[in-house]
């Protein structure tokens, strides 16, 4: 019997395999990776289910670094894989999979800070109330691992922005050197501008406090000063860019920033007026030719 509208064909399932080119050799741990014992990574007496215990469990197991002499492709593969696996793994909508990264995250035995960001990340993005005090203490807290503080400080504007206005100004107002460890100073900058992002607080009073504190680390007062460049509609931060433009540290990388954030946050006209006077009256050869550079291409 003829069929005039014929079923359609069984959706194949694509898998990795399916995309990915074959391995060449057999892929082998190197002497580094540890043996995962399941009862002391995930206690049973953890209200944690079946099904989020191995997930987590797995993903410890892929996450392990493989033999130094492999060729790359092993560890391209591994890389895309456990990207994926975590990529789905943050998405999911069950408590017991964010409780499981979470404790996992205390748990392991080893320093790793590529693996135990990824499991702070999706405890922090699958179960945040239970992740806050957790990413607090490490972030605000002496006695932890720097990698693990500086994840911490990563993901804590997701989850309670309040806490990055509440802790973070001893780091970023400081006005001499460091009193204890902490995470760079540049981690500080970037938690507050994704916990302003994530609140709709303003970011410019504490960026020009930032890009104009010489206590800072360098790096960190580059951010801000390149942060800045999206408000250059706002009187303080083009204030602050017109003072970091002409100021006499000797660094002259914030310098060249601060021409940058003043040409690609002003109109043509007002930024080259600036740097044309700039550059008129610059006693720096240097920086002089870069301006020269700068006008002679942007202001004709």
């Amino acid at each position: 019997m003829r069929r005039d509208n014929p079923l359609p064909a069984p959706a194949l399932e694509i898998t990795d395999d399916d995309i990915m080119e074959p391995l060449v050799g057999t892929p082998t741990l190197s002497e580094t990776a540890i043996e995962i014992v399941d009862d002391e990574i995930l206690p049973p007496e953890l209200n944690i289910s079946a099904s989020a215990r191995k997930e987590i469990l797995d993903l410890l197991r892929a996450m392990q670094p493989l033999k130094e002499s492999l060729t790359s492709d092993h560890h391209d593969r591994q890389y895309i894989l456990n990207r994926r696996r975590v990529e789905r793994l943050e998405r999911e909508d069950r408590l017991n999979v964010g409780w499981a990264a979470l404790h996992a995250f205390t748990n392991y035995p080893e320093r790793n800070a590529v693996l135990k960001n990824r499991l702070l990340r999706i405890g922090a993005r699958v179960s945040p109330d239970e992740a806050r005090n957790l990413l607090v203490e490490l972030t605000f807290n002496y006695g932890y691992p720097i990698e693990d503080r500086t994840s911490a400080l990563e993901f804590l504007p997701e989850v309670d922005p309040a806490a990055v206005f509440e802790g973070a100004p001893a780091i970023l107002e400081r006005e001499g050197r460091r009193t204890q460890t902490a995470p760079e100073d540049e981690f500080f900058v970037a938690a507050w501008l994704k916990a302003c992002e994530v609140s709709g607080n303003d970011p410019v009073p504490m960026m020009s406090s930032v890009a104009t504190n010489f206590a800072l680390d360098p790096v960190a007062r580059y951010s801000a000063v390149e942060a800045l460049q999206a408000h250059a509609d706002v009187p303080l931060a083009r204030a602050t860019l017109e003072q970091v433009l002409v100021e006499s540290t000797g660094d002259g990388y914030i310098r060249r920033k601060a021409a940058q954030s003043i040409l690609g946050g002003y109109s043509r006209e007002e930024a080259c007026t600036i740097l044309t006077q700039v550059r008129s009256r610059e006693a720096d050869v240097n920086f002089a030719r870069f301006l020269d550079d700068m006008v002679q291409t942007n202001c004709r």
